[in-house]
């Protein structure tokens, strides 16, 4: 069978583990011979990410005036350029993606990567039902949200985490980032590379930081990404008395470099969680996690074995899990190699691109 040619839509404006994804897996399977096309906003950071990176984009309006425009183009694409499937990542886009591939005659895949609360109403089950002929989600936990509030055919539903280049997470050259904060290679660095929502917890590890500082003086929390609550991280390090212990970087594209210089990494996320990629890369990388009990996160964090795992909100939890941590560097050792033998075992970019491969070829002979 030939490879049929793929189109993935995107209506998300944000660039963060999602929009990661998507563009990781396009590469990935351009790298294995598909054909791959984008079409997303121009104003969206996919849009030239993809572009730079080789990825053919079309510029398609996703807002509600653009609606109509946006399922004719999508329709002129999908005809014009024989795709076989089109994958489709957010509401917008789906609804847009969902039309315009049922009406072109391409097979249409709906992805789920978050799992935050479904709205059940007729028209959400309508756009993961009749208008999708598979789903894919980036893991359990969302595939049996998917199952249990829209009852969905559990047939049509297929949970592909998101793989991680593991010649590239491999914990070396922490030094690096050491260097470039004025760190000590002996000061416990606790560090969270996420973007800034509100719901990643951000505000509860911070207001778990004085207890940590009170048995480690020396420790210090570092916070990698960009977003909303960005504004409120200042107001948080005085909240706490904790300002002198916290150091922000920002966006970071070289995301290796920075969980390489920490010690313990921290998914403090109360919502939304599918298997963070973050989780995964700092498991690649050799590091013990800390993550909370939210969405996917426990299905890699595995409590005591690659990392404890805490109940969400709950600062006293988040600090005593860490101090028992640093108290015991065998420990973090042990669970450090754990985590990256189960990335390597069941979470590389080959794992994904070969399982959802797998899917292609069973949405395509149904």
């Amino acid at each position: 069978m030939s490879k049929p040619a793929i189109l993935h839509t995107e209506a998300s404006n944000g660039w963060a583990g999602q929009e990661i994804r998507i563009l990781g897996e396009m590469l990935g399977m351009k790298g294995r011979g598909y054909e791959v096309l984008l079409a997303t906003s121009p104003d969206n950071a996919i849009y030239d990410r993809a572009k730079r990176a080789g990825i053919e984009t079309f510029s398609v309006r996703m807002d509600r005036k653009g609606f109509l425009p946006g399922v004719a183009a999508l329709y002129r694409i999908i005809k014009d350029r024989g795709v076989g499937i089109v994958g489709t990542h957010s509401s917008r886009d789906s609804w847009i993606g969902g039309i315009a591939g049922r009406l072109a005659g391409a097979k249409v895949i709906r992805y789920r990567h978050i799992s935050s609360a479904l709205n059940t109403s007729p028209f959400t089950k309508l756009v993961y039902g009749p208008l999708t002929d598979g789903v894919i989600t980036t893991g359990e936990f969302i595939m049996a949200q998917l199952i249990r509030e829209l009852g969905l055919n559990p047939g049509k539903i297929y949970s592909v985490p998101t793989g991680i280049n593991t010649e590239k997470f491999t914990g070396t050259g922490g030094d690096a980032l050491r260097g470039q904060l004025g760190i000590s290679a002996d000061a416990p660095v606790i560090g969270m590379a996420a973007a800034l929502r509100s719901w990643k917890g951000h505000r509860y590890m911070m207001e778990a930081m004085p207890s940590i500082l009170a048995e480690y003086p020396d420790a210090r929390l570092v916070l990698a990404g960009e977003g909303p609550v960005r504004p409120y991280i200042d107001q948080w390090k005085e909240e706490f008395g904790i300002a002198g212990a916290v150091t922000m970087l920002g966006h970071r594209d070289d995301v290796e470099t920075v969980i390489a210089g920490f010690d313990i990494s921290v998914m403090a996320s109360y919502a939304s969680e599918g298997i963070p990629q973050f989780a995964l890369q700092s498991m690649a990388s050799g590091k013990p996690v800390v993550g909370t009990d939210v969405g996917g996160i426990p299905e890699v964090v595995k409590d005591g074995i690659t990392g404890l795992v805490v109940p969400p909100k709950d600062p006293a939890a988040l600090a005593a899990a860490i101090k028992g941590l640093l108290s015991d560097r065998a420990l973090m050792a042990r669970m450090g190699e754990a985590g990256r033998s189960l990335v390597l075992e069941r979470h590389t970019a080959d794992r994904m691109l070969d399982d959802i491969e797998a899917v292609y070829g069973k949405i395509l002979n149904t």
